[in-house]
C-alpha cells in the first residue's frame, strides 16, 4: 500500500507558499497603516501686524486750574485747529495667537493762540503742548465667527506743557496808577486810611485776565498768583512813601503834595508794567496704570462693530482716568480697513496747586493696514 505524504501533495504545497508570501505582505500592509494614522504636525501661528492713523477731532471741557483758581473750560475742535502749529496721531498692534501688544498716540497737539483782554493787561498769549500715549498687553477670551474679546492691560502717559505770556496796557497803567496814588492821599487827611482797600479797587479788581476765564486753548491761569504779589509789591510801595506824603498832606506844602504824588504813580506803575510784561510756564507729566476691554462684533463680511474701554489711574498718577470708544467698520480689502467712532477721555489729575480735570471727545475717522 502506498503511503501519501500531505507534504508531497501539490495543493498543500502552493497553500504553504501562497501563506509565507502573504505573512510579510499582511505585515507591510499593517504597518504602512499605522505611518498614516499619526497626527499631523502642528503649525505655527502667524504674526499679524496692524497699523493705523486716527484722525480724532476732539474737543476740550472741564476745569485746568492753579492755586484755588480753576476756571471752566470749553473749546471746540475747530477752536483748537484754528490755532494748530503741529498734529500728529499714530497707532498699531502686533499680534500671534490669542497674545498681543498694542499702543498707540492718539492725541499730540502743538498750539499757540492770543487773545486781547481788558484791565490793565492788553493781551494774552497762549501755548499748549500735550501728548497721550497709551501701551496694553492684550489676551483673547473669546474668538468665534461672529467675533472676538480682548482683556486689556497696560499704561497711559500723559505729558502737558502750558505757556502764557501777558502784555501789559500802559494806557490803563498808568490810569489806575494815578486814581490809587490820589485816593490815598485823600485818606491821609483822615485818621484811618486802607491801602489794600485801595489797592483791591483800583489795581487788583482790574487783573480779571489772569484767571484764565473763556480761554481760546485749554490752558489754564497759570499767572493767578500774581495777583496776591503785585498787591503786596504796591502796598510795599505806597507805604514806604506814606510817612513824607502824609507829612506834605497835614502841612498843607500842596507842591510839595503834587511832587511827592506823581513820583509815587510813577513808581507804582512802572512796577505795574515790569509785573505785566513777563510770561509764565508750567510743566507736567504722569503715568496711568490701566485696565479693559476690546471686541468686536462681525455684522457680515465687510461691516463690524468695535468698542473699547479702559479705566486707570487709582491714585498712582491720576485719581482717575476714563476712556471709552466706539465704531462702525468696514473691512475695504483682506488689509485695508477703516473706522468712523467717538472716543471720550477724561483725566482727573492733581498735583499740587495744579488741578487738571479734563475731557477729551469728538468724532474720531481711522484708516488702516494689517499685515
Amino acid at each position: 500500500m502506498k503511503v501519501y505524504s500531505p507534504i508531497k501533495s501539490p495543493l498543500i504545497r502552493g497553500l504553504a507558499v501562497l501563506f509565507l508570501i502573504g505573512i510579510p505582505a499582511w505585515a507591510g500592509t499593517e504597518d504602512q497603516g499605522k505611518l498614516v494614522e499619526q497626527p499631523p504636525p502642528k503649525t505655527t501661528e502667524p504674526w499679524i501686524i496692524t497699523v493705523d492713523g486716527p484722525g480724532w477731532l476732539a474737543a476740550a471741557t472741564g476745569h485746568v486750574g492753579f492755586h484755588g483758581v480753576n476756571p471752566y473750560v470749553s473749546v471746540g475742535f475747530k477752536q483748537v485747529l484754528d490755532h494748530i502749529n503741529a498734529i500728529f496721531a499714530i497707532g498699531g498692534e502686533v499680534r500671534r495667537g490669542r497674545f498681543g501688544v498694542l499702543g498707540d498716540i492718539p492725541f499730540y497737539l502743538n498750539a499757540q493762540a492770543g487773545q486781547a483782554t481788558s484791565g490793565l493787561v492788553s493781551k494774552v498769549d497762549l501755548g499748549l503742548q500735550q501728548v497721550i500715549g497709551e501701551l496694553f498687553a492684550s489676551y483673547r477670551v473669546i474668538e468665534g465667527r461672529c467675533g472676538w474679546l480682548d482683556l486689556l492691560g497696560g499704561f497711559r502717559y500723559t505729558y502737558l506743557g502750558q505757556q502764557v505770556g501777558l502784555q501789559a496796557d500802559n494806557v490803563a497803567i498808568n490810569v489806575a496808577s494815578t486814581q490809587l496814588v490820589n485816593q490815598f492821599a485823600q485818606q491821609l487827611v483822615t485818621d484811618g486810611s486802607d491801602s489794600r482797600a485801595l489797592i483791591q479797587k483800583n489795581i487788583v479788581s482790574q487783573l480779571g485776565a489772569l484767571d484764565g476765564h473763556n480761554p481760546t486753548l485749554p490752558v489754564g491761569p497759570i499767572a493767578s498768583d500774581q495777583k496776591d504779589k503785585i498787591a503786596n509789591s504796591v502796598q510795599q510801595l505806597i507805604q514806604g512813601q506814606e510817612p513824607e506824603l502824609a507829612a506834605a498832606v497835614r502841612a498843607g506844602a500842596q507842591a510839595k503834595v503834587n511832587q511827592l504824588k506823581a513820583q509815587l504813580s510813577n513808581t507804582v506803575a512802572n512796577a505795574l508794567s515790569n509785573q505785566l510784561n513777563r510770561s509764565f510756564s508750567f510743566y507736567d507729566d504722569w503715568f496711568d496704570p490701566a485696565i479693559g476691554l476690546r471686541g468686536r462684533y462681525y455684522l457680515n463680511k465687510a461691516f463690524y462693530l468695535t468698542a473699547e474701554t479702559d479705566v486707570g489711574g487709582f491714585g498712582i498718577g491720576s485719581d482717575i482716568a476714563v476712556q471709552a470708544y466706539g465704531a462702525f467698520g468696514c473691512q475695504i480689502t483682506r488689509n485695508m480697513f477703516s473706522e468712523v467712532g467717538y472716543r471720550y477721555l477724561y483725566d482727573d489729575f492733581r498735583d499740587g496747586s495744579f488741578l487738571y480735570q479734563l475731557a477729551f471727545h469728538g468724532a474720531q475717522v481711522t484708516a488702516g493696514l494689517t499685515f
